[in-house]
């Protein structure tokens, strides 16, 4: 019989329960009934296995050419998806040894490789902006009955669209995807709300994936979505509390090291390709608090002094190497500065994340968020915050740090996101997707659908010729459209506007 490698909540549940977890809930994958052909038992974990087939994928192969920042229009030698996945996961396991380190927790360190590899794999191209024209897109052509989520795509792509397994015992193709484990998918899932009880604008799982969520906290979870989504979709503050104390202990650790990867690494870019000049700084009008302003203030000067001593002459490879200490010295902080507390200090004290605050999240104190924390009082229904340790802990950040954070983020925001070169090929990446939509969408202009799936590849026309999309009923080609697209890479999707809508490529009859 294959082992069952499991994951433990600490160094003395290993040794009481004889190093094995009774239920081994850890190793049941999301399909259990997936008939896909056995191979013979490996002497991998289950989420080594996990970690390997999501670097083996090709959507995992695809980041390497989707936007982080700045897009492959001119500065493409920079962060790519790719690049920021692998950051991303170094940083991610550091928190993580840093954590079992000191308190004797045995988190896992090839989960938390896992997830944070596959953690943007649903992105679509041209970053964030791509997933608000595909959201916008699908909300408008459904008339609000489907919409697109990045993270929610991750799980679509992992137990579906992933080409790698599938059952045909029944003589009917069934896709498993990577068929990962149940806990990968609890550390990707971010935002833990059907699509049906959310406000559709973003932040949500998909309804055809709402079985994943009772298999992870059961029909008592769901029903208090159900019976509280006026209040969970009343602010952005219920809503951002209401998904932080719903991510796994594992899914928090991923969620700092993207937070801290994001702050960090885009600055390092911009400084170095010069979209950031630290001349510049004293004309730009911040909106933020005084804490954040000391930090930014502080950011500016540590940088400026860099630059000053590169006026006296100093190489550029030392200027380079001070510049990668400057940045590192702030994810060292960053991550030493990551502590955990019980959930359960949290639900007994609704004003405690007020003045504790919560990893990175807003402490706007009102009405609804007050509602909110007398409402989970004695806990979330479905998890279970005495007993798993996924569930009995909360990352908080130490010394000011989150106040740090947000500082880096308002800086690359604004002296990154609203340079014009970036927004110039914004505007550019909006229109090409916009027109690809409209395009593999049509239904009225081509008075038959057929003609618009000849223009899909052969396997996403098998697919639906073969009723994978059967349940979107009217919807089935707006839903198709959004995996198509939203699989694409930044370079596919500008060489297919090219060859599709650019008269220069008519006489280029050549194989797409």
């Amino acid at each position: 019989m294959r082992p069952c490698f499991i994951m433990i909540e600490s160094y003395s549940d290993l040794k009481d329960s004889g190093g094995r977890n009774k239920d081994c809930f850890n190793a049941e994958r999301v399909f259990n009934d997936c008939n896909y052909k056995k191979k013979e038992p490996s002497m991998r974990s289950s989420f080594q296995i996990d970690r390997d087939r999501i670097i083996h994928s090709s959507s995992f192969r695809r980041l390497r050419n989707k936007t982080q920042v700045f897009g492959v229009f001119t500065l493409d030698y920079y962060r790519t998806r790719l690049t920021h996945s692998l950051e991303v996961s170094q940083i991610a396991r550091s928190i993580a040894s840093n954590i079992n380190n000191k308190y004797g927790l045995n988190i896992n360190l090839d989960l938390i490789e896992a997830i944070s590899l596959a953690h943007d794999i649903g992105h679509p191209p041209f970053g964030h902006l791509g997933e608000e024209i595909i959201n916008s897109k699908l909300l408008e052509l459904t008339e609000g009955r489907c919409g697109f989520e990045a993270n929610g795509q991750n799980i679509r792509i992992l137990n579906f669209l992933e080409k790698k397994l599938y059952d045909d015992s029944e003589g009917k193709i069934k896709l498993c995807g990577l068929n990962p484990s149940l806990k990968t998918i609890d550390g990707i899932l971010k935002y833990k709300l059907p699509f049906k009880f959310s406000d559709k604008k973003n932040h949500f799982i998909y309804d055809s994936d709402e079985f994943i969520l009772r298999r992870l906290h059961g029909g008592e979870f769901i029903n208090f979505i159900e019976n509280n989504y006026n209040l969970l979709n009343s602010n952005n503050s219920v809503k951002e509390y209401f998904f932080e104390l719903t991510r796994s202990l594992e899914c928090q650790i991923l969620n700092a090291a993207d937070d801290i990867a994001y702050a960090t690494h885009d600055l390092e870019d911009g400084v170095e390709s010069k979209l950031i000049d630290i001349n510049e700084y004293n004309k730009i009008k911040f909106n933020s608090n005084e804490k954040n302003k000391k930090s930014i203030d502080v950011f500016f000067i540590n940088l400026g002094n860099i630059f000053k001593i590169n006026n006296s002459k100093m190489p550029q490879l030392e200027i380079k190497m001070k510049l990668k200490e400057f940045f590192s010295n702030y994810i060292s902080k960053f991550i030493i500065n990551i502590d955990i507390i019980e959930r359960k200090d949290i639900f007994k004290s609704a004003n405690f994340l007020s003045k504790n605050n919560g990893f990175f999240k807003s402490d706007n104190d009102n009405t609804e968020l007050i509602n909110f924390f007398n409402l989970i009082e004695d806990g979330i229904p479905g998890l279970d915050i005495n007993n798993d340790y996924s569930y009995k802990y909360s990352l908080i950040g130490k010394n000011n740090i989150n106040e740090e954070i947000k500082a880096l983020k308002i800086i690359s925001y604004k002296l990154i996101m609203e340079n014009r070169n970036i927004l110039l090929n914004r505007n550019k990446a909006r229109h090409i997707l916009t027109k690809l939509f409209d395009k593999f969408s049509s239904k009225e202009k081509y008075g038959e659908e057929e003609e618009t799936l000849k223009l899909y590849p052969d396997d996403f026309q098998e697919l639906y010729n073969n009723g994978f999309y059967d349940e979107y009923n009217e919807d089935k080609l707006y839903k198709m459209c959004a995996d198509y697209i939203s699989g694409m890479t930044d370079l596919y999707a500008m060489k297919l506007y090219s060859a599709m809508f650019e008269t220069a490529n008519i006489s280029d009859l050549s194989p797409f």
